[in-house]
């Protein structure tokens, strides 16, 4: 029988460890390195990224690991922890207090399990599925908003998903304002019922598989853009939105 109390509470003891080294680093300053993809990394990354490993294989060593900065391990587990250990890493390497950190588990593929880790906000969301999402300990819901003109929309930068300009233009103009490269901070808000709509591209499965359980358990809805559920293995562009029905019209735009 799967003990996920078990699981949200390691994921939390995990949590713990990190936000005093993420709030310690931020204040120091951090150098950066650009990699082959043009993506920033700092030794902050890597530090945060192997003391999660080191955490998770002593607890739970027959469970795998898929982490932005490292290999992964034993991916053919049925339990996986998939790490981001600093989302936002070109913000937090700019000295702007715009990231957090990503812990999420999943089973078969399925994201249970997800921790939004805010340090310098002092905040976290955790979602478990099944139960309400929490956010330092206290339930939280996503906003009643089922109109795109009511509605705050959070996208990435607009060069990030320059192929598709067209489409999110279209939905900037059609909701009430818009905030941009909100990351992981955006999805907290979204089930604090602050934001209504969150859109992002260009991802991989550590940016995505914790923000699932904290989204549904909050009421609201996240898939791809074609509407599918995200598992470890989905594509890279994601959308969420506060309620099911403004959902359903967020995929009207995005799929035309």
């Amino acid at each position: 029988m799967m003990n996920i109390a078990k699981f949200a509470s390691f994921g939390e003891d995990l949590a713990d460890l990190v936000r005093p080294l993420l709030i310690n680093a931020y204040q120091m300053g951090s150098g950066y390195e650009k990699k082959e993809d043009g993506s920033v990394v700092t030794a902050v990354d890597r530090d945060v990224e192997k003391l999660i490993r080191s955490q998770i294989n002593k607890t739970f060593p027959n469970h795998g690991i898929l982490g932005e900065e490292f290999e992964n391990e034993r991916l053919g587990s049925d339990f996986i922890w998939v790490v981001d250990p600093i989302d936002g890493t070109r913000a937090f390497a700019a000295g702007i207090p715009n990231f957090g950190c990503l812990i999420s588990l999943c089973f078969e593929g399925k994201p249970i399990l997800g921790i939004i880790e805010v340090p310098l906000a002092g905040l976290r969301a955790v979602g478990v599925t099944g139960h309400p999402t929490l956010v330092n300990g206290k339930k939280v819901n996503t906003k009643e908003c089922i109109d795109l003109k009511d509605a705050v929309l959070s996208t990435c930068h607009p060069g990030a998903l320059r192929e598709r300009r067209n489409v999110l233009d279209t939905l900037r103009e059609k909701t009430s304002w818009r905030f941009y490269d909100g990351g992981c901070v955006s999805y907290v808000s979204l089930v604090r019922g602050f934001l209504d709509i969150c859109i992002d591209g260009n991802l991989d499965p550590y940016d995505f598989c914790a923000l699932v359980p904290v989204v549904e358990g909050a009421g609201g809805k996240i898939t791809d853009w074609s509407g599918k559920a995200l598992d470890i293995n989905s594509g890279s562009r994601i959308v969420a939105s506060g309620t099911p029905l403004l959902h359903d019209r967020i995929l009207h735009h995005l799929s035309s």
